[in-house]
């Protein structure tokens, strides 16, 4: 017997759940085929916070949906390249870390070299760095091939244009580092805050369903108290209205619970906070970007003069 009311107490509130969620389908069954009427009216207040945190939902999705490329750290790069099978099937190193210490000193820059060492990243700059590295090599191979077959020195501009190169490479590389700097800024500053505020909005969403859910069920209610009330069953309407009362103090609760994560999500400052640090991060990687460039291109504006006017004299 014990288990037999054991049995009957935990059905009961599953029954319960049951009929409830049947009433609030059948109530939006009927608002959907215009067989619905006395549709209770949410706050004005509600439904403007509803229309505001959906605009809001829509940037969400549409900027973070943009900004999860960096994420990807061959974003920009080229897909057609094959780093695994360059320069006579060997993987380079190109000496970028001594000719970079070089170029800080002040000195020469070592020979390029060849040799077998692990595929670098996967960005554009650092491909334009691997390939300028590669072609300087070969400028150096081929111009100590000159000198050892026919006791000539290599060409003025083969060297001049081996030297620029070494430092192109060195400058791509080190813009190449700066775009991934930018890079894990964006992920940590930016995303990560605003999947946080992603999180946000969908506890916001989960109250709105709970306020829909809630007023259907009242008004489904309502409609089963207008149906007792025409039959004159005066046990069955007061225990309807009962019902009604409880589905009313329900809703308020829930629209209340509502507007106010509405409102912690349009007042949150933090997705503003998250998009500056985004600009603050791709600007600090294109001064980076620009310094590196300009300076190269500065030291490259006098070798192309040189060049020009010798070439100019040697056809004179």
């Amino acid at each position: 017997m014990e288990h037999l009311r054991n049995l009957t107490s935990s059905v009961a509130p599953l029954g319960h759940q049951i009929s409830h969620r049947f009433g609030a389908l059948n109530q939006q069954a009927r608002e959907h085929f215009g067989g619905a009427d006395d549709i209770t009216e949410l706050p004005e207040e509600y439904r403007q916070l509803e229309h505001r945190v959906d605009a809001l939902k829509a940037a969400h999705a549409a900027l973070v949906r943009t900004v999860k490329t960096y994420e990807n750290e061959a974003y920009d790069y080229p897909h057609h390249l094959q780093d695994s099978v360059t320069h006579s099937a060997q993987t380079l190193t190109h000496t970028l870390s001594s000719w970079a210490a070089a170029a800080t000193k002040g000195g020469v820059a070592p020979p390029a070299q060849a040799a077998a060492a692990p595929q670098g990243p996967r960005t554009l700059s650092h491909a334009l760095s691997r390939a300028a590295a590669a072609a300087a090599i070969d400028l150096g191979a081929s111009g100590a091939a000159v000198e050892a077959n026919r006791g000539e020195t290599a060409s003025t501009n083969e060297n001049k244009l081996g030297e620029l190169l070494q430092q192109f490479a060195v400058v791509h590389d080190a813009v190449g580092s700066a775009r991934l700097e930018q890079d894990a800024a964006i992920v940590h500053n930016f995303l990560v805050v605003w999947n946080a505020f992603g999180s946000q909005i969908q506890l916001a969403l989960k109250a709105r369903h709970a306020v829909r859910d809630a007023r259907l069920h009242l008004d489904s209610r309502r409609q089963v108290l207008k149906s007792a009330e025409q039959s004159g069953n005066s046990a069955r309407i007061e225990s309807v209205r009962t019902e009604v009362e409880h589905a009313e103090d329900t809703l308020v609760s829930a629209t209340e619970e509502a507007i106010s994560l509405m409102k912690t999500v349009l007042e949150n400052p933090e997705p503003i906070k998250g998009l500056a640090q985004l600009v603050n991060a791709q600007l600090e990687y294109h001064r980076k970007a620009a310094e590196s460039l300009a300076k190269l291109q500065a030291d490259m504006a006098g070798v192309v003069t040189s060049v020009e006017a010798e070439f100019r004299d040697s056809r004179a």
